[in-house]
């Protein structure tokens, strides 16, 4: 005691700090959108803008606003901010064609446009992440090789009526089947990553609309505990 003044540990002052030097551990995959024109695309990269930059492609913006959580939960372009790292499991890519899928009394010679956008997004393109200096830990194609862990349900009935030349049925379809796993990947903190997506030429998809596309790395973000 000096002065009335207890003396200052470690200890003590740790009871009053806002951040401590230790780190927990969320399930947080982070993700990043874009859009894919209605004529096309040659090549789109993922993780380089990040919240406040870009332009948002989520349909409740306001045209020409900046991305936000609703576009991707990056901070800093093409990296983590300081005291956050993340532990990379997967890959998974999020196809939304603009064109809401049928479901109802529609004609038989009626092209299924919801369900041909997503079977022709599916069946070409590649993925491409690179990580810190031109170090590629995921080069695969098409693009069908990454499907998404949740997509909407449907289980319409199917009836035809010979006497219209329609039927009841939905042409809503999304990417299935087992979820691309990777060897982890841990990243720190300023390590620099991007993912691409390449085509060999722009195609339009079958609606001629445009859709928007989120690339999602599956994985666990380990940061300062609060």
């Amino acid at each position: 005691m000096s002065l009335g003044r207890p003396p200052l540990t470690q200890d003590l002052l740790n009871q009053y700090a806002p951040q401590l030097n230790v780190q927990d551990v969320i399930w947080s995959p982070l993700y990043d959108s874009a859009n894919y024109g209605t004529a096309g695309q040659a090549q789109l990269t993922f993780f380089s803008l990040p919240q406040g930059q870009g332009t948002s492609t989520a349909p409740s913006a306001a045209a020409g606003s900046a991305k936000t959580i609703l576009d991707t939960n990056l901070q800093a372009a093409g990296q983590l901010t300081l005291g956050n790292a993340f532990f990379a499991t997967g890959q998974e890519i999020l196809f939304f064609p603009s064109y809401s899928p049928n479901e109802g009394a529609i004609s038989y010679t009626q092209t299924a446009t919801f369900l041909s956008d997503v079977y022709s997004f599916g069946k070409d393109g590649a993925l491409t992440l690179t990580v810190g200096s031109n170090r590629i830990f995921i080069q695969d194609s098409p693009l069908s090789m990454f499907p998404p862990a949740t997509y909407v349900a449907t289980n319409p009935a199917i009836a035809g009526f010979a006497s219209t030349n329609t039927a009841m049925w939905s042409d809503y379809g999304v990417l299935a089947g087992e979820t691309y796993t990777i060897e982890p990947l841990f990243f720190q903190a300023n390590l620099g990553f991007q993912e691409v997506l390449q085509w060999g030429s722009p195609t339009a998809l079958p609606s001629a609309k445009a859709a928007r596309i989120f690339a999602r790395l599956r994985g666990y973000q380990i940061r300062l505990a609060q």
